[in-house]
């Protein structure tokens, strides 16, 4: 009896023991399944997170693209010219948007613009061209206009400045723009009434309809009339005004009008200095935040019937984009925006 005794209580141990083993294996077993199940949950949601990666990328390249750079074949871009000061401006657009070289540039340059402004806008108006660089039109460019049927669409892209000229050798710094008028005027007729030498003054002009003598009708004379002035004291051109405040005659006691771009970059005359108007003398930063009193917009003027969805109207619209000002700050303008 006794020894059936531990034979039972031997095989309830052996039993027990066995439950134990199988519930312990069980239990092993079952943890493994649970790391691997989370292993391939953990990759599929790497993945995942790979193709939103992915997709992230996709739409960043295609973002890319919409703002890439702004090109034109030749056959695509506008019949352009542009006024004498503008068409350095006219040469970077041709580089940025053609990829020209600078030879290429200069080359277009040389066979499709003219430089005067009366020659330009006639160009617009005769419809020879589609898009040109210019200032403000005069009121006799505006009336040939009308009487052609052919209304002016003007774009501001840029700012420069309308400045007057005299000799280094000239002790006068600085007048105001009621003292300059009244030179042009006749009223005043020599340097020591406006704190220079006892020495008479020698105004010069341009001839009409050229951009700066525009300039000078309306951001200066304001509608008064200059005095009658002889053949030699009006220049054909911008270079030559500043040769004959530089080195002419009577280019000591002279004063003349240009554009501040031009005068400062293209045509400089070491002899000429720019005068400064109401005590600011013309600076890029006088200009840029207008604090110089003859600061002028610089415009792409087009026709108005040019269709909304032409080469041209997308040029004018690219020229106001970061990517265009750049290109009219190489020219040598102040941005506008």
């Amino acid at each position: 009896m006794e020894e059936n005794k531990k034979i039972n209580v031997t095989g309830i141990v052996v039993g027990m023991l066995l439950l134990i083993i199988v519930g312990l294996c069980v239990f092993v077993t079952v943890m493994i399944n649970k790391d691997r199940n989370e292993t391939i949950a953990n990759n599929n949601n790497g993945n995942a997170a790979t193709s939103n990666v992915q997709t992230n990328t996709n739409e960043v390249n295609a973002n890319t693209n919409v703002t890439s750079k702004f090109t034109m074949t030749e056959e695509e871009f506008p019949k352009v010219d542009g006024a004498t000061a503008m068409l350095p401006m006219v040469g970077e657009i041709t580089k940025k948007v053609l990829g020209y070289t600078d030879a290429e540039a200069q080359k277009y340059l040389d066979e499709n613009t003219q430089g005067k402004s009366a020659k330009v806008y006639a160009s617009l108006i005769n419809k020879t061209k589609d898009l040109i660089f210019v200032s403000e039109p005069s009121d006799d460019i505006l009336q040939q206009a009308k009487d052609a049927g052919v209304e002016f669409d003007n774009t501001g892209i840029g700012y420069d400045g309308f400045v007057f000229l005299l000799n280094k050798e000239n002790p006068v710094q600085s007048l105001t723009l009621d003292q300059i008028r009244a030179i042009y005027k006749g009223e005043i007729t020599n340097w020591k009434e406006v704190g220079g030498d006892d020495a008479p003054i020698y105004p010069y002009t341009r001839e009409a309809n050229s951009g700066s003598e525009n300039l000078m009708e309306k951001m200066v004379m304001k509608g008064e009339k200059t005095v009658s002035k002889s053949p030699d004291m009006e220049i054909a051109s911008m270079s030559g005004l500043i040769d004959a405040v530089a080195n002419g005659d009577n280019s000591k006691y002279s004063i003349g009008y240009s554009i501040y771009l031009y005068a400062k970059e293209q045509y400089v005359k070491d002899n000429a200095k720019f005068l400064k108007i109401n005590g600011v003398e013309p600076s890029d930063a006088t200009i840029t935040d207008k604090t110089y009193p003859l600061t002028k917009v610089v415009y792409a003027v087009t026709r108005k019937d040019v269709p909304k969805d032409s080469n041209v109207r997308r040029l004018i619209d690219w020229l106001l984009t970061d990517e265009g000002q750049e290109v009219v700050y190489a020219g040598g303008y102040v941005k506008i925006k």
